[in-house]
């Protein structure tokens, strides 16, 4: 009997060590920079050490994205996240990784593309020895003691992406590449249950650089982030972010704190797993 209670309290012991594992610890760190790289998305995730870049902007943001890596001495990255196969995501890659020599896994929502650049990235992703592969729903990945989840890997609409959750401590972070209407009215159903109820996050990286679709407005209720970044160029031809988008985020029901590349420059937000810090380079 004696030995059979001390077994038990051992697999306790362990299970509750195992656990504790994956939770923030004083020593833990967490941050998010989105980089400026005009009209397209880029963020550099890192966690305990381990870095995982989403997006590298349009060609001509190469050099930006490059000077950040090199500034931060990343050569290793665990993980590349291309949200969808448009140049505005994946063109500055090209110049990027050239510093980047050591990529742990590279993800996005499909794996072809027939546009010249994009062969230039597969050349690329070769010389640092990957090659994209294409998750499914409901994956889960661990970057330090951060978890991903794969929320959608749809690609059947041009602007469908690779839709990601980030769960450090109790933050949550939703990166929403492009998506339009279908993709976010299939997320919201997914989210909501029968109750209308929401599912909070801490931070949203609006879709498609705050384009507006009948779906938003559900959307954004169906998560209610504290916090909203719109990754967008100054002065784009396309108007975004639009009206529509900026007025919903300004009611007076709900008001979520709005930072914008076009504005703020590269912002760089720090969670301690409870809280949220940001700051801005301008």
């Amino acid at each position: 009997m004696r030995k059979g209670i001390v077994a038990l309290i051992l697999v306790v012991v362990l299970l509750l060590s195992l656990c504790a594992c994956t939770k923030t610890g004083k020593d833990s760190t967490f941050s998010i920079q989105f980089i400026d790289v005009g009209q397209g998305d880029s963020a550099l995730v890192e966690c305990d050490g381990h870095y995982m870049l989403i997006d590298g902007g349009e060609t001509t943001a190469g050099d930006k994205v490059y000077g950040v890596l090199v500034d931060k001495g990343i050569q290793r990255l665990d993980y590349l996240v291309i949200s969808h196969l448009h140049t505005d995501h994946y063109g500055g890659l090209i110049k990027a990784l050239t510093y980047a020599s050591s990529i742990g896994k590279t993800l996005a929502n499909t794996d072809y593309s027939d546009n010249s650049r994009f062969r230039s990235l597969e050349h690329q992703l070769a010389i640092n020895g990957t090659s994209i592969s294409v998750p499914h729903v409901g994956d889960k990945f661990t970057l330090g003691s951060a978890e991903i989840e794969v929320i959608d890997v749809a690609s059947e609409d041009a602007n469908d992406s690779l839709v990601l959750l980030i769960t450090y401590g109790d933050t949550r972070f939703l990166f929403t590449g492009d998506i339009e209407y279908w993709a976010q009215t299939r997320i919201s159903d997914k989210y909501q249950n029968e109750k209308d109820a929401s599912f909070p996050i801490t931070l949203m990286k609006l879709p498609h650089h705050g384009s507006y679709n009948g779906a938003l407005y559900r959307f954004l209720w169906t998560f209610m982030p504290e916090y909203v970044i719109i990754s967008v160029g100054t002065g784009n031809p396309y108007g975004h972010p639009h009206r529509e988008t900026i007025d919903m985020l300004n009611s007076k029901t709900w008001t979520p704190k709005v930072y914008r590349t076009d504005q703020n420059g590269d912002i760089v937000v720090r969670s301690d797993g409870k809280t949220l810090t940001v700051e801005t380079s301008r």
